[in-house]
């Protein structure tokens, strides 16, 4: 079960899963997931503060897949006055919408089991140069070591952000750094 305080999600363990020191994070994903406009897919929907910035962007449709109860209730009230908002419920590996493919995909997601799959599937349900982004707790040397392995099927930019997590206040520091390296993949 998780808590939801005005702040933070957190977890049936008292971790964090997402925070609001993240906002500039999710600010620059939106930023690069929207930059072609189109159909935008988004997986994981946590405090919906990625969508809010995808919302903001000149997009046609925003698909979103999200596989906790919790949020997902979440996401459907948020979603009640965005008409181009389409809320999917479950484990994105098994509820991508068939024979569509996005301009862009946002991948932000807690426990994730199906990881590793990921990196085949992107490049099949992404349109002619479609980007990929994806919340990373990697420094730029690392993105860069899978950008010769994992995504051998796009062009990989990195952005460099200045962030400030309240690493003292966190129970779980899944983030401790002051930089944030935003992946961009864009298929060839």
């Amino acid at each position: 079960m998780y808590t939801f305080l005005k702040d933070k999600i957190l977890d049936e363990r008292g971790r964090e899963v997402m925070m609001n020191w993240e906002i500039p994070i999710m600010k620059e994903h939106a930023k690069i997931v929207t930059k072609n406009g189109g159909d935008i897919l988004e997986i994981g929907f946590g405090m919906g503060i990625c969508s809010n910035f995808i919302q903001k962007a000149k997009i046609n449709t925003h698909t979103i897949i999200e596989i906790n109860d919790q949020i997902f209730k979440r996401l459907l009230k948020w979603a009640k006055d965005k008409p181009n908002v389409i809320p999917i419920k479950g484990d994105w590996f098994n509820n991508i919408p068939e024979n569509q493919k996005y301009d862009g995909i946002m991948h932000d997601t807690w426990k994730e089991k199906n990881y590793k799959s990921l990196y085949q599937i992107i490049p099949t349900i992404l349109k002619p140069k479609g980007i990929f982004t994806y919340y990373t707790p990697d420094t730029r040397e690392v993105i860069k070591h899978n950008s010769k392995t994992k995504y051998k099927w796009g062009t990989v930019n990195i952005t460099k952000i200045n962030v400030n997590p309240p690493i003292k206040k966190m129970n779980y520091k899944y983030f401790t750094r002051k930089d944030y390296y935003v992946p961009k993949i864009t298929i060839d």
